[in-house]
């Protein structure tokens, strides 16, 4: 029992309850059918937005370094661009790999930046979504970006978050068991 209490105590720490509201909000859209389906994803996508700037704070009041966060970044940017939110087996490797990447990057903090890598998943599709809708305005092809839920399987959000966060946590745990910092290096 001690090793749930001790997950549940890092997902606090690291500000992921908001993110999984999200996740499920966003999942809850794209379950439903109806007029209510546009605005449960507009709440889905403001409370993901917010749970970014949360976490995206946190991590850096508790000592990211640049390098880090440009290293999240860069994978946010490989993920957008690759992986669409259409299959879950696809964002499970992807967002795994990801927060596995990350949580070795991060060494102390690998849970803040899987719990950022889901985060800020959101905004760069957004980015992303609008570049290559530019891009085809530009080609004179049909530039529309898509302002309802995507047609994925309602589970892949939550899946992409706790998938980056759950193993950039065990990536950081495996980490601190054989590689341990000093101690006046301990942050998280």
């Amino acid at each position: 029992m001690g090793t749930v209490w001790k997950l549940i105590h890092r997902a606090l720490a690291d500000k992921l309850p908001l993110l999984i509201g999200a996740a499920g909000v966003v999942g809850i859209a794209i379950a439903m059918d109806g007029s209510g389906r546009r605005t449960m994803n507009g709440v889905g996508g403001t409370l993901w937005l917010v749970a970014a700037v949360v976490i995206t704070r946190a991590t850096w009041i508790a000592g990211a370094s640049r390098r880090q966060m440009l290293a999240t970044g860069g994978v946010i940017l490989v993920l957008s661009s690759l992986v669409r939110p259409s299959d879950a087996l696809l964002a499970l490797l992807g967002f795994g790999a990801g927060g596995a990447f990350l949580g070795l990057v991060g060494r102390n903090l690998g849970s803040k930046f899987g719990a950022a890598l889901g985060a800020l998943w959101f905004p760069a599709h957004i980015v992303i979504a609008i570049a290559r809708a530019g891009i085809r305005e530009l080609r004179d092809e049909p530039a529309a970006v898509r302002n309802g839920p995507p047609p994925t399987a309602a589970l892949v959000p939550l899946i992409m978050v706790l998938a980056a966060w759950g193993l950039a946590y065990a990536a950081q745990e495996w980490q601190r068991e054989r590689l341990p910092l000093p101690p006046n290096r301990r942050l998280g």
